[in-house]
């Protein structure tokens, strides 16, 4: 068995995964001692683990009143959609460039198909998972792996609102539906009508943000919300 974690390290993975994951909503107030209690531990490896949620603009701590979850905001999501529709047409093209384009169609279409049976199954997780793999998959098969962790951290800046909209307004079926429009231009090598799925299926999570905005104006930043 390998070294544990260290402390702070486990702190920081269990509040990240939580915030992320909208189990501790934006807005709320993120109590050391509490968190401290829930492992056992000093309010250090707490204060740790802030401080790295902090670097990564998942929590706001603020002198003297406390540490609260990071509130969404509409021009950062914005701005990350747009870095993610740029790198992952262009991706598209090199897939399509590829010789066995229709080899990777099908890889991508048996992730599609995991990815319903998982909300078919009430496995919102699995489904989350399923979906990265596919965009992954994508990023993979263009040659240029490296370019996932540009994709990843523009992902990252929206994963709040895909854990809000996939139980509140249902948008997996909508995803799996894209997912399955790029599938099958992948397979007839149309780059127009690929990329068009993929601006079409990367737009929407900002009309999703919007819509999230609408319902929960607690969650994200005064500008944000209004905008």
């Amino acid at each position: 068995m390998g070294t544990p974690a260290p402390l702070s390290t486990r702190v920081y993975e269990w509040l990240r995964a939580a915030i992320l994951d909208v189990r501790i909503v934006p807005g709320t107030a993120v109590i050391e001692a509490d968190v401290a209690r829930r492992f056992g531990s000093s309010r250090t490896p707490v204060r740790e683990g802030l401080l790295r949620l902090a670097d990564e603009g998942l929590v706001d701590v603020r002198p003297q009143r406390g540490t609260y979850v990071a509130r969404l905001a509409l021009p950062r999501i914005a701005e990350a959609l747009f870095v993610r529709e740029a790198v992952e047409c262009a991706v598209l093209e090199r897939v399509i460039a590829r010789a066995d384009t229709k080899r990777v169609a099908v890889a991508l279409a048996a992730i599609v198909e995991a990815h319903e049976a998982a909300m078919a199954a009430g496995d919102v997780r699995a489904g989350f998972d399923a979906d990265t793999r596919f965009h992954r998959a994508l990023v993979d098969a263009s040659g240029l792996p490296g370019v996932w962790d540009v994709v990843a951290r523009a992902r990252e800046m929206h994963h709040r609102i895909r854990a809000i909209a996939v139980p509140e307004l249902g948008s997996s079926r909508t995803a799996i539906a894209e997912h399955r429009a790029i599938v099958r231009a992948l397979k007839a090598g149309k780059v127009e009508a690929a990329r068009a799925a993929m601006s079409r299926h990367v737009g929407r999570n900002l009309v999703l943000a919007r819509e999230i905005a609408l319902r929960h104006p607690d969650y994200f930043e005064q500008a944000a919300a209004s905008d």
